[in-house]
């Protein structure tokens, strides 16, 4: 991930005031793009699955849904954001971090801190993305008949279900595996593949375009093959083609 790209951000508190105030400091971070609020975790549950942000920013004694419950909630997303819990109070410290939470801010919010952990996300994204560069030749042993060979993982086109198996489609072949679709991907190198259906994946470096028609949303691969993008993938898909 390049330094200059922007981050999308929802801020969640049932306190008007204070989600305000975590705006206006918002409004002064170059590196934040859209800014969208959320006065209770249940609509922040249902903002997520529409605009998939990559940062919330998470009050926790809310009336509705606890901030812990949203956090809990992201872990079993595909794409989580990023969570910097925003509280009045220190207590909860230790069980945010066991959300694999970014920060943890005390109310008043002060900007330096937060322009701090909008940092930390971005430098923890470009970790992501130097991993992915530097890891190489990344192999899988697949069937091949009666037979077990190894593929590389950077030939690997695109990935679909295939009722109980995924079908790793190569150039010209492709080969069954019988295992989970996230499962599959948590084997591969992080960042390679982008999910962009319930059923489908694809290799990014495969991908040639990405187009319209009507309200449909589909990639084009190199040769031709076209993917359509699951409409509750649309936002994470165009965030990680840089689009």
């Amino acid at each position: 991930m390049m330094s200059d790209q922007k981050l999308d951000i929802l801020i969640v508190d049932d306190e008007p005031l204070a989600r305000g105030r975590i705006k206006s400091l918002c409004n002064r971070i170059t590196k934040i793009d859209r800014i969208d609020m959320a006065s209770g975790g249940r609509e922040a549950l249902d903002m997520i699955s529409r605009s998939c942000p990559e940062i919330l920013l998470l009050d926790i004694d809310m009336p509705d849904l606890s901030g812990m419950e949203v956090a809990k909630h992201c872990q079993r997303l595909e794409t989580a954001p990023e969570i910097i819990f925003t509280t009045a109070h220190d207590r909860y410290a230790v069980e945010a971090f066991r959300f694999d939470a970014t920060d943890y801010l005390l109310k008043p919010v002060k900007e330096a801190l937060l322009r701090e952990a909008v940092d930390r996300v971005l430098h923890k994204r470009q970790i992501a993305q130097t991993r992915l560069d530097s890891a190489g030749d990344h192999r899988l042993w697949v069937q091949d008949g009666d037979s077990a060979v190894q593929i590389s993982t950077a030939d690997i086109v695109w990935i679909e279900a295939d009722r109980d198996y995924m079908r790793l489609c190569l150039a010209g072949r492709s080969y069954l595996v019988h295992e989970a679709m996230q499962s599959l991907l948590g084997r591969l190198p992080p960042g390679r593949f982008v999910r962009i259906h319930r059923s489908a994946a694809v290799n990014r470096n495969f991908v040639r375009d990405i187009r319209r028609k009507g309200r449909r949303k589909y990639l084009v691969m190199q040769d031709e093959t076209e993917i359509t993008i699951g409409p509750s993938f649309v936002k994470a898909a165009m965030s990680a083609f840089g689009t």
